[in-house]
């Protein structure tokens, strides 16, 4: 009897069996050892050269003089399941899907025990069983049925534990591959599929042992490592994805699409080093990739080189200059480093762009808000309200803006409505805080401030307004542990070095020469960041600009 080497990767992954009939004929010639019918009444040695005759046409590309033979041969065995078994081999090869399923049903029909037909239908079913639950469940009917007769089979036991594993009946997936043989265990689809249900099930130490199998085993590819990504990623296992995709990009190169999962997974374990290098890569392999610089930008960001991160933002603005998120994730980095022109122009294009964007219209606004003339933001943050009534950072954002306008009573208006909201109460309370400090009421201002302290302990700036009121209330032990801790937390705070200084020229404090010092430069290095704020510079593909740093 011929033994078969089951292409496990076709099965698992495209199902691209359909010019493997030569895998389908073993399977039909294993006929010969089935007990039934067609073993009992076709044991001649003629018989049997038949059979290899069609095996030879069919593996010489020869369909129709297989077709011949067959049809010769029924003529003398007239229902004789092994071969229609090889009549559907021939009907795959020829791509007549629907004459190769009637003819494999018809060698069940005349030899129930034939275990090849009830695999090579289902085969045929497993083509269409990733999304067709119909096809699915008909699988796994012949698969199971094909264990049933033959409890060892190892195409039997895989076909039932992908089909559980997309059913996500992962422990059923497991103990099914726990029925195959030792070397089929190790074959690089039972592998994968081993390390996708372990990692499902949140096995976290035999999922790291199933990934390092499989990351081991030299016919790992890509493709192979493509499809343990959703149970990978749905586990947050990035650490297990980095080193099936690393394993598999040692054999052979990497796709662009293979470089960015590597790239991203790397990202998530916080190699930003080496997921930049990895996503460049991707980004040499496919140069227009819009959504690799995006990931760049992302990654230089995070690693604190905003520069790098705004070169790569350009460059993928020229690749994709309609796209609005491009000039928005643009000017948030800009005012981020205090490029508020660069800023304000390109949140500017982004609006442009797509107007009724409520995340465009408020980074706009929050942008315009801080420049000299406030209420200029008013008519986008006034359009994100009305666009997302419901969220409390419009309310918030107006209200702060009317507050930096000096319109204290209509900002005291919208900011009472963002109290309500845990979200925007600590900002609220301390705007309303500063409003009713500049107004001469103390009591109230403290009270709103301890507010928004009570909700979030360590804010520089609001202990710093606090700490303020305090040296002018003369109470200076309060005022002194206020400002001490603002600057724990912020060194350069202006408005706590100012206020300390302010405490030490009303208590005659030896350190007031000193400090004063300090605030000079602190003052010095605001009014640089003032006029750095207004700054027009050209940002270069690689991060450089027109204008000095």
């Amino acid at each position: 009897m011929i033994v078969a080497h089951w292409p496990w990767r076709n099965t698992l992954l495209d199902l691209n069996w359909r010019h493997n009939a030569g895998y389908l004929l073993v399977l039909a010639l294993v006929c010969w050892s089935q007990p039934g019918l067609t073993a009992a009444q076709n044991s001649s040695a003629s018989y049997r050269q038949t059979l290899l005759s069609i095996q030879q046409q069919i593996e010489a590309n020869n369909p129709e003089a297989a077709r011949a033979l067959i049809a010769s041969t029924r003529k003398q065995y007239p229902a004789d399941g092994g071969l229609e078994n090889l009549l559907g081999v021939v009907e795959i090869q020829q791509g007549n899907i629907r004459l190769a399923r009637k003819a494999f049903a018809l060698a069940i029909s005349h030899d129930p025990q034939l275990v090849s037909a009830y695999l090579n239908l289902s085969r045929i079913d497993m083509e269409t069983a990733v999304t067709d639950l119909s096809a699915r469940g008909e699988a796994l009917r012949l698969s199971e049925k094909a264990a049933q007769l033959q409890p060892d089979n190892d195409e039997a036991n895989y076909q039932i534990a992908t089909i559980l594993a997309w059913g996500k009946s992962y422990q059923r997936s497991l103990d099914h591959l726990a029925k195959l043989s030792a070397k089929a265990q190790a074959e690089v689809g039972a592998e994968a599929l081993a390390c996708s249900n372990q990692a499902a099930l949140g096995h976290s130490a035999a999922a790291v042992q199933a990934a390092a199998a499989l990351a081991a085993n030299p016919d790992l590819t890509e493709q192979d490592a493509n499809t343990c990504l959703p149970p990978l990623r749905a586990a947050h296992r990035a650490d297990l994805i980095d080193t099936i995709f690393a394993a598999a990009g040692t054999r052979q190169p990497l796709s662009p699409a293979g470089l960015r999962i590597l790239g991203l997974a790397q990202e998530a374990e916080s190699h930003l080093e080496e997921a930049r290098a990895t996503l460049e890569r991707a980004y040499a392999a496919d140069d227009k990739s819009v959504v690799v610089l995006e990931d760049l930008a992302r990654v230089a960001r995070t690693a604190k080189d905003e520069k790098g991160a705004l070169g790569y933002l350009a460059h993928a603005r020229e690749l994709q200059p309609n796209d609005p998120s491009l000039p928005y994730l643009f000017g948030a980095i800009c005012l981020d480093i205090g490029l508020y022109a660069e800023s304000l122009k390109a949140m500017t294009e982004a609006v442009k762009l797509a107007p009724d964007n409520a995340e465009y219209n408020l980074g706009l606004g929050t942008v315009v808000s801080y420049g000299p003339d406030p209420a200029k933001a008013l008519p986008y943050l006034t359009k994100y309200h009305s666009l997302r009534p419901q969220d409390p950072a419009g309310a918030l954002a107006i209200g702060a803006t009317y507050f930096r306008a000096k319109d204290y009573e209509t900002a005291a208006k919208w900011l009472k409505q963002s109290v309500s909201n845990r979200k925007s109460a600590v900002d609220a309370h301390f705007y309303l805080g500063q409003i009713a400090r500049q107004e001469g009421r103390r009591d109230e201002a403290i009270d709103e401030l301890k507010q928004s302290l009570a909700l979030r302990p360590d804010q520089p700036d609001v202990l710093a307004e606090l700490g303020q009121i305090h040296v002018s209330n003369r109470n200076y032990p309060e005022a002194t542990t206020c400002l001490n801790r603002a600057l724990e937390l912020d060194r350069d705070n202006y408005a706590a070095n100012f206020g300390l200084l302010e405490l030490y020229a009303r208590t005659g404090d030896t350190r007031r020469e000193q400090q004063s010092k300090r605030f000079e430069e602190i003052k010095n290095k605001r009014e640089e960041w003032d006029r750095n704020l207004m700054r027009v510079i050209e940002i270069r593909h690689d991060g450089t600009s027109s204008s000095p740093e």
